[in-house]
């Protein structure tokens, strides 16, 4: 463990993120694109009427409804995520090394020369358990959403009024969702620690992490809350600026804007959890010795 302030954290988060992306141009560049592409290919399956009548979302949307297009929409979108987790899994890995690497340097070292990029294969155990971390992350949330979903169909059949049963369900979801990220936060060290190439230890990050919680979440959002910010700016204007004829530029348009912001918010995240996990990190450590 290392005593390391909230604002040490912060802007050594930021710092790494942004040498990461000087030295590692090519990975940035491939994940933004392989996110872009992604996200193009999976909008123009579910919506393939859109470039041609340029009709508007809400139009597009009614024009699909259909259990079997619902279905399949669904299917398109699970496919889409499941890509994206993997690429922006093995982006983070690459800067979690590389941000890992960047701090063993002596002090001053890094000011000098430029850091030598750790070796990494495409397909290493690292990275396929931080992906199954992730999957495992997405699950934990589709789950608990599943969960609230049926409690609310049960008090529908159960014969309780709308107002009632909304109300119960989103108070349900509410604790749901903080449940779910109290636990993300409890095992957050596991992402940096298995990228690092350390097993799953599910104990020891509950333990490293006991009473840090507040820490972990305050430093989580403050670290993306500048990139969020940003994206959420430039996403206003494009729609503001947006006229009918020109729907299908502005889709695209943010689809941009959103694959950038979710390749450095994936980055800044990754560089976060080093700083968290030299701060926090004890047990986990001293197993993986």
């Amino acid at each position: 463990m290392e005593d390391i302030t909230l604002r040490q954290c912060l802007k050594g988060a930021w710092r790494d993120a942004a040498s990461a992306v000087r030295h590692m141009p090519i990975v940035f560049l491939v994940a933004f694109v392989a996110v872009l592409a992604t996200a193009t290919a999976g909008y123009k399956a579910q919506f393939p009427g859109m470039e041609a009548s340029g009709a508007s979302l809400t139009a597009m949307t009614s024009s699909s409804a259909g259990h079997a297009a619902g279905f399949a929409q669904g299917l398109i979108s699970l496919g889409v995520t499941f890509v994206q987790t993997l690429i922006l899994a093995v982006l983070a890995v690459f800067v979690v090394r590389f941000a890992m690497k960047l701090n063993a340097e002596p002090a001053g070292a890094s000011a000098t020369s430029a850091p030598v990029l750790p070796a990494t294969r495409l397909w290493d155990a690292g990275i396929r358990r931080y992906f199954l971390l992730c999957i495992a992350l997405i699950a934990g949330y589709v789950g608990a959403m599943l969960a609230v979903v049926i409690v609310w169909i049960g008090l529908r059949l159960a014969g309780l009024s709308s107002g009632t049963s909304m109300a119960a369900t989103a108070t349900l979801a509410i604790l749901v969702v903080c449940g779910v990220s109290y636990v993300s936060a409890r095992l957050s060290l596991l992402f940096p620690h298995t990228a690092a190439g350390g097993r799953i230890q599910w104990r020891a990050a509950w333990e490293d992490t006991r009473g840090h919680f507040w820490f972990i979440t305050t430093a989580a959002v403050l670290a993306i809350l500048p990139i969020v910010g940003i994206a959420t700016v430039l996403t206003v204007i494009a729609e503001m600026l947006a006229t009918t004829g020109s729907i299908g530029g502005m889709t695209m348009g943010l689809m941009v804007v959103q694959s950038v912001g979710t390749v450095l918010y994936t980055a800044t995240g990754a560089t976060c959890s080093v700083w968290l996990y030299r701060k926090l990190a004890a047990i986990l450590k001293a197993e993986a010795k």
